[in-house]
């Protein structure tokens, strides 16, 4: 990645790294399930440090995805896999979505910056997308998408899926998967997501890509 480019664990969790995650590993159990990771005296105390003072409203189930997201990819090793402008835009027009790898560990998948982009609801912002925490089961994809990253933002703005692939799945106006949604996004030649199912459709694409080197172009 590049030096100029926060990467939202570093902004978000990356002053916990020496003291709270520790904290919550050192407690007994597995921590792989939310609800395991719930009964962690140390986990609740970081996401009542974390909760904004005006509280998280319909959020607070995408909040806790979040920091159980940030959690285990710290314990996996902190993975992040990088796709630069040329390898984000074969993602988007590939085929495929057979994994390549049958590894469970936590890994954060990073596109190439402010390429796509998305609403989080009908009449809000189009915000880019900067990746998602990729997990892993053998039968499902987890997807905790990170938008509107900003080293000058507080937080960012989430989106969690988690399914399968829906077969023969296309958009409602039967446009181009990923094209442009937003007002000159043709013009500026960016992609869009329009829906959850597209998001995970990107997720899955990610898992079959050959592409599992950092740094590409």
């Amino acid at each position: 990645m590049t030096a100029t480019r926060v990467h939202p664990f570093d902004l978000l969790f990356g002053a916990f790294r020496e003291q709270r995650f520790p904290a919550i590993a050192a407690e007994p159990g597995s921590r792989r399930t939310r609800d395991e990771f719930m009964l962690a005296s140390a986990a609740l105390e970081l996401m009542r440090d974390m909760r904004p003072d005006d509280g998280l409203g319909d959020a607070v189930d995408d909040f806790v995805a979040l920091v159980h997201a940030a959690y285990l990819y710290w314990s996996d090793g902190e993975q992040t896999v990088e796709f630069g402008q040329a390898q984000t835009r074969a993602l988007v027009a590939t085929a495929a979505v057979a994994p390549r790898s049958q590894s469970t560990a936590v890994r954060y998948i990073q596109v190439a910056p402010r390429l796509l982009w998305a609403q989080l609801a009908e009449d809000g912002p189009f915000e880019p997308l900067d990746g998602w925490f990729e997990q892993r089961s053998p039968a499902s994809l987890r997807m905790v998408a990170c938008l509107g990253v900003h080293p000058e933002r507080p937080g960012v703005s989430v989106a969690v899926v988690e399914g399968t692939p829906v077969p023969g799945w296309s958009r409602p106006d039967r446009s181009a998967l990923f094209s442009p949604l937003m007002s000159g996004g043709d013009a500026a030649d960016l992609l869009a997501v329009s829906a959850p199912e597209e998001l995970l459709l990107l997720g899955w694409r990610a898992l079959a890509s050959e592409n599992t080197d950092q740094g590409g172009a």
